[in-house]
């Protein structure tokens, strides 16, 4: 492989044929058999689409990937499972919905401080990883990252290394049982040395082992963490030691504790929780201290370099596959390292999105509404109708204020500078429906109305819509001497029921319904400038905390009078605020701040808490601390055996078992290398160790062939980009198929085992008759016989031993069945222990020295202790893959929740502001002072409204008091907004619904440069065509709706073209509207129009008429403000 491969591998899953599997999580999927909550989908979101930028990613022409710097390899998360990133020729990164959760920020990094925003790290090429292969350097540039990761990797290895101390305490048993069998078989007295030292061992481990346990608990065994993986490798090292038998005299074989030394040297690299250079060295100095005890005390000289060298080349063999391994293991724990950090940093872009989202949304609807609707996006409506967020609710305070002598201050300041004095005002008016606990409903125009004792209820409801009115007229003062007119306020108040909540399913507006509000409504016209009018029904509950006078307000409205009710108008204060109403009760118990306006708000309240979270997100210290607990504090063993079964290990449920299965790991194809090389270094060693059989090295080439073939069709994709197609599937195949990996790992495994049994029966063919001839010469000493005969039957069973580690590395194999692998493989070794090897062990004893136990038994025991150790070892690897796993379906599964909410929430953002507003007011907290408008010149508009629906609305039990009313106007309304989700009025927007007037525009999507440069009328009013085809469209709708029900309802509509000014008033509650001449004249169109006809004026049809529409003309028309208009109605429309 290349030097860069194995690390751009680990970092990134590419397909070998260079293909992506993109998966498009989508919010949901049409179905045309049942109705759909619609979200708003017509509009891109232009808020995200710079939050989480697309990664500069190319393919690096070797199938990996190159992203950014080219001085620096970047880790990137894993495909696998995710799609982070995807590599090849293409390059580029999987989508995720509407919103690439799974692209990273390209990131220039300036320091080295763990921040947010770093979603990619650098890889170190300095200190000691400079003098290793690129494709071995894994720590990350950023010291504190790096430092952050090894807690993590420490944390993660604990359960491991206790494992590991398990094996190490169960070897130790074995070699005291074996040295006092020993004793026992050679009839010798026991070594008082030798137990002393491995009874030491033991209590030594027993105590890391106790260390270990406590270590979440223990402050000491805390710090004594760091100490004691070394003190685990010297209890290791004195038991090789004790092994070579140096402690009772006796001389040690060269090939002594060679087993314990290649078991030890595997677990040292994959299990210690230490750096790769650390282990890397406490490998070869366990390895070279075992050599130098053997050159140093060895007496024999049977075959002494020979075996030396074997050694290590066995040594050396398994340090490149306990490398293997390692690489294999870190590349998946670096990997879920990179994927928490990268999940955490999108997880706290959005949620801080959310919370902007959630401020914008909770200040326009009230909470109890915008979760029922968050809950029910997306969800399919069950039943014929739309379903209705309404609700009713009793003792209601209605109020409605209106600018006295709005229209002379308008005829005096341009429009923008009106919209700049109605925001300024209203966002006063919005500071006082704060402190006076009012919700405000809507704003019309120069009218300001709002409610209190709902959603919430209050008994001191009244109370504080008094406050708010008085409040409102003192309000009016400042902008009557700034303006220098005789601008006033005119209050009603009245109290009853109401209906509350949105129709329709687009703009959403929270608003009540009921004739106690068309009263209130009443109540206000029937006031005076500068006084607060108040009902008879609002006076039985102010508790006398006011003094009022008669109002006489049947006298100006003649609703009043119908409706038979005395008026009252408020003259003074008799307790005033909050003393008499409840905030005096709670005002000890909740600090207040003031604002820049000196207004008094809770620290509690929704805003500021809000503000609060935020800055906490963005706090780097936070981000630490989440990371970190991400990392660190997750309890992955009880997480892990909820969901495995004790056993087999496999997951309980079988369709998180299928998908680990199926799941693509690229080290599933590289961990077959391991089988032919460990056969290379087989028939390496048998070279100098073996006896000169022909057929022997036959097999072994002959299968080091078929396993070295089989191993590089399946890695040759991965290490080259330009290969055949079939070797590509077949690659792929072995990735995410596991009964193809399974079968391909096994019929190696079985040349391997096949190959290694030949080996096992041809070993001592000709040693008894090699023996025999020694004996007839009168050579049967042990000198003459080494010179003679080859026989180091034990190099079999170390190359067995490699045979089950290249086992161990095999990634992806389920754990039951390696485990029956390894077990059968040591079963065969044992089998051929006694039924091929005696007699070459019997010469092996007679060449070197009375064994301590018979040699054949010896290695029974050792193989049967290593095979335990290594399904322990297993097993933990198994333990450790499936809990990663786990843990990115738990990534998978945050992400996608939080992203679920930030898709409900945007969908509700815009369907209360339009996109390119609702950018204004997401990123930062906009002050209620601060002004959005813009001015268009060529915009069309729209009033319709159904004047027979006021006959149709009763308040009466037969209906549930109205309720079954405004569901059937909930299912008019939204049959219209239904029609806006079609591309042919894709630019008509809808503004707002006023009782059973929909109002909308269009050409608010057009660029003005475009407008104001076009002559052609087809181009420039093609929207104005379009909102005339609507309006057409909303009758034959409205039509087919009185078909259904049996009813008669008529629309009666108005339009009208030019300039507007479009803006929010309110930047913390924003209410999106439109002004201007051309919205007047629209809504004169509309009021002054004739039941089932659309009217225009002249100008709207001089330009309709060149898109073929046909109209007739009615005559001249009063317009308020405007005198006698000429005006048309239409006909219809030339096909």
């Amino acid at each position: 492989m290349g030097s860069d491969d194995v690390i751009e591998e680990m970092a990134n899953d590419d397909e070998p044929n260079n293909t992506h599997n993109t998966n498009s999580n989508k919010f949901f999927e049409p179905n045309e058999s049942k109705r759909l909550k619609p979200i708003n989908g017509d509009h891109q979101n232009p808020v995200y689409g710079t939050a989480i930028s697309t990664s500069n990613v190319v393919g690096n022409g070797n199938g990996n990937i190159e992203i950014g710097d080219n001085n620096h390899s970047k880790m990137m998360p894993s495909s696998d499972s995710s799609g982070l990133a995807n590599g090849g020729g293409g390059g580029g990164s999987a989508a995720t919905g509407e919103f690439n959760l799974n692209e990273t920020n390209r990131i220039k990094r300036h320091s080295l401080t763990l921040k947010r925003g770093d979603t990619e790290l650098s890889i170190d090429h300095g200190g000691m990883q400079r003098f290793l292969p690129t494709f071995m350097h894994f720590a990350f540039a950023d010291r504190e990252a790096e430092q952050l990761y090894q807690e993590y990797y420490s944390n993660e290895k604990r359960n491991d290394f206790k494992a590991l101390i398990v094996i190490v305490i169960f070897v130790n048993l074995v070699l005291l049982g074996l040295h006092l069998l020993s004793s026992s078989w050679n009839h010798s007295d026991l070594s008082h040395q030798q137990l002393i030292i491995l009874g030491s061992c033991l209590v030594l481990a027993v105590f890391l082992f106790i260390l270990c346990l406590r270590r979440s608990r223990d402050a000491l065994a805390s710090r004594l963490w760091s100490l004691i993986p070394f003190a685990l490798w010297l209890v290791m090292l004195v038991q090789i030691i004790c092994d070579l038998c140096i402690f009772i005299g006796r001389p040690p074989e060269p090939s002594g504790s060679i087993s314990w030394l290649l078991l030890y040297s595997y677990a040292t690299y994959v299990i210690f929780p230490l750096r790769f250079r650390i282990c890397c060295a406490l490998s070869i100095l366990m390895a070279i201290l075992h050599s130098l005890f053997i050159i140093t005390f060895a007496t024999s000289t049977y075959m002494l370099a020979n075996q030396i060298f074997a050694n290590l080349i066995i040594i050396v063999s398994v340090n490149l596959l306990s490398t293997m391994s390692f690489f294999f293991y870190e590349r998946q724990q670096r990997r879920a390292f990179l994927e928490t950090r990268q999940s955490l940093e999108t997880k706290l872009t959005l949620e801080e999105q959310s919370q902007e989202q959630e401020r914008l949304l909770l200040s326009v609807l009230p909470k109890h509404v915008a979760a029922e609707i968050r809950q029910d996006l997306g969800a399919v409506v069950e039943g014929q109708f739309h379903k209705i967020y309404m609700s009713r609710h009793e003792n209601v305070s209605i109020l409605f204020a209106d600018i006295v002598g709005f229209t002379a201050i308008s005829s005096t300041c341009s429009a923008p500078e009106l919209v700049k004095t109605l925001n300024e005002l209203f966002a006063r008016f919005d500071k006082l429906s704060d402190k006076y606990h009012q919700l405000r409903i809507k704003i019309l125009g120069d009218c300001y109305y709002c409610i209190s004792g709902a959603p919430e209820e209050r008994p001191d409801h009244a109370v504080l819509c008094v406050h708010m009115g008085l409040s409102m007229v003192e309000a009016i003062k400042s902008v009557r001497e700034q303006t220098k007119s005789t601008v006033d306020m005119r209050v009603g108040i009245h109290t009853g029921s109401v209906l509350a909540g949105v129709l329709g399913q687009r703009q959403w507006q929270f608003d009540v319904y009921s004739r106690d509000v068309e009263l209130a409504n009443k109540m206000e016209s029937a006031g005076l400038p500068g006084r607060v009018h108040i009902s008879e029904k609002t006076l039985s509950f102010l508790d006398g905390e006011f003094e009022v006078t008669d109002g006489d307000g049947a006298s100006r409205e003649e609703v009043v009078r119908l409706a038979g009710i005395k008026t009252y108008f408020i003259t003074k204060i008799i307790k005033p605020y909050p003393e008499g109403t409840l905030d005096a009760m709670i005002q000890t118990e909740i600090p207040n701040i003031t604002d820049e306006c000196g207004e008094t708000t809770k620290l509690n309240s929704d805003t500021t808490g809000d503000r609060y979270r935020q800055e906490d997100i963005k706090d780097p210290e936070v981000y630490k601390r989440r990371l970190h607990a991400e990392l660190i504090h997750r309890d992955s063993e009880k997480n892990i055996a909820e969901h495995t079964d004790l056993l087999s290990l496999t997951f309980k449920n079988d369709d998180i078992e299928r998908e680990y299965r199926e799941s693509r790991d690229i080290t599933s194809c590289i961990s077959l290398l391991g089988l032919p090389f460990t056969l290379f270094i087989y028939l390496l060693a048998f070279v100098l160790i073996g006896p000169m059989r022909l057929h022997i090295y036959l097999t072994l080439v002959i299968c080091l062939v078929l396993l070295t073939v089989k191993a590089f069709i399946c890695t040759i994709p991965i290490i080259c980009s330009s290969i055949p197609k079939p070797l590509a599937i077949l690659s792929n195949a072995v990735q995410q198929k596991s009964w193809i990996r399974v079968t391909i790992a096994g019929s190696m495994i079985t040349i391997w085992i096949t190959a290694h049994i030949i080996v096992n029966v041809f070993y001592d063919s000709n040693l008894n008759t090699e023996y025999a001839n020694l004996i007839v010469s009168g050579s049967t000493d042990r000198y003459h016989v080494a010179n003679h005969v080859i026989a180091l039957p034990q190099y079999l069973i170390f190359f067995c031993i490699l045979g089950l580690l290249a086992i161990t590395v095999l990634t992806r194999i389920q754990f039951l069945m390696k485990a029956a692998i390894i077990i059968s493989l040591a079963l065969i070794q044992c089998v051929l222990i006694y039924a091929c090897l005696g007699y070459a062990f019997k010469v092996y004893r007679l060449i070197n020295y009375q064994q301590l136990i018979h040699s054949r038994h010896n290695y029974v025991i050792i193989i049967i202790t290593i095979v335990i150790g290594l399904i322990i070892i297993n097993r933990q690897f198994e333990l450790m893959t499936r809990r990663l796993f786990l843990w990115q379906k738990d990534i998978d599964q945050q992400k996608e929740m939080v992203a679920d909410m930030r898709r409900k929430n945007e969908a509700l953002v815009y369907n209360i502001l339009p996109p390119h507003v609702a950018v204004h007011f997401l990123g930062k907290r906009k002050n209620d002072e601060e002004l959005y408008s813009k001015s268009y010149e060529c915009v069309g508009v729209l009033f319709a409204s159904m004047p027979n629906f006021a006959d149709f609305y009763t308040e009466e039990s037969v209906n549930n008091q109205g309720l079954e009313c405004l569901r059937f106007l909930n299912e008019v309304i939204s049959d219209y907004d239904s029609l806006l989700s079609q591309p042919r009025f894709r630019d008509i927007f809808k503004i707002k619904t006023i009782s059973s007037t929909y109002m909308a525009a269009s050409g608010l999507n057009c660029e003005e440069s475009d407008c104001s440069k076009s002559n052609n009328i087809i181009e420039k009013w093609s929207h104005l065509a379009q909102l005339t085809e609507f309006a057409l469209t909303m009758k034959e709708t409205l039509n087919g709706i009185n078909k259904e029900s049996f009813n008669n309802f008529v629309l009666r509509i108005g339009i009208n073209q030019g300039p507007i000014t479009a803006g929010v008033i309110g930047a913390r509650k924003p209410h999106y509207d439109i002004w201007g001449n051309t919205v007047n004249v629209a809504s004169r169109m509309e009021s002054t129009g004739k039941a089932g006809c659309i009217q225009v004026v002249q100008e709207t049809m001089e330009i309709l008429k060149e898109f073929d529409f046909i109209f007739e003309q009615r005559g001249l028309v009063s317009v308020k403000g405007k005198g006698k208009l000429m005006t048309y109605y239409l006909i219809g429309k030339n096909k």
